[in-house]
């Protein structure tokens, strides 16, 4: 395989387009564009209990868990699962699966998500979400969740970008064990 002489990306620490969305941050770090649309990485940020409603969409997505904790949720042959990823944790959802993620505990959760591909996902971050200057946490904090009006909004631009929000599943108690899961649910690897 022969690779063209160009220069490679190099985004340094706090660098690269953000957005608020669900009072969260999204940061792009490497582009859809820079990389043929085969891959994306973001970072993101979320303040305790942010996360998204249940949903899917083509791209698979890699979580590496850099700060704090989330849950992950997700529908194995339609029981609801949950697991627990802390920091130097990866979860890996394919192309397709339901799921979900929550920032647990009472610190601002912090990871780098891979989509692959991942255009149609930045392109859904940068028309639904409110671009930013500060790339912290606590510029997070200030966006909230969405309204109704806001949420309503978000769920007609995600289904132009191959996204499908779901209706929320009982996933079992608010809590997980120490191992990650769920009352009445089974951990998978």
């Amino acid at each position: 395989m022969t690779t063209p002489d160009q220069r490679f990306p190099h985004v340094r620490a706090g660098g690269g387009a953000a957005y608020s969305l669900i009072g969260e941050v999204i940061t792009f770090k490497v582009t859809s564009a820079q990389t043929g649309d085969t891959v994306s990485i973001v970072e993101l940020r979320s303040q305790p209990q942010g996360g998204p409603p249940l949903h899917t969409h083509p791209a698979a997505e890699a979580f590496i868990i850099l700060e704090g904790e989330f849950e992950f949720s997700g529908l194995d042959r339609g029981e609801p699962y949950t697991i627990r990823a802390t920091a130097g944790d990866i979860v890996y959802i394919p192309g397709g699966a339901p799921h979900t993620y929550k920032t647990v505990g009472s610190t601002p959760g912090k990871a780098l998500g891979i989509l692959t591909p991942g255009g149609a996902m930045e392109r859904f971050f940068a028309e639904v979400g409110t671009p930013v200057l500060e790339t912290s946490a606590a510029s997070a904090a200030a966006a909230g969740p969405p309204s109704a009006a806001e949420l309503a909004r978000h769920i007609a631009i995600a289904g132009r970008h191959g996204i499908v929000f779901l209706p929320p599943h009982d996933a079992a108690a608010d809590t997980a064990d120490t191992a990650g899961v769920r009352p009445g649910a089974q951990a998978r690897e």
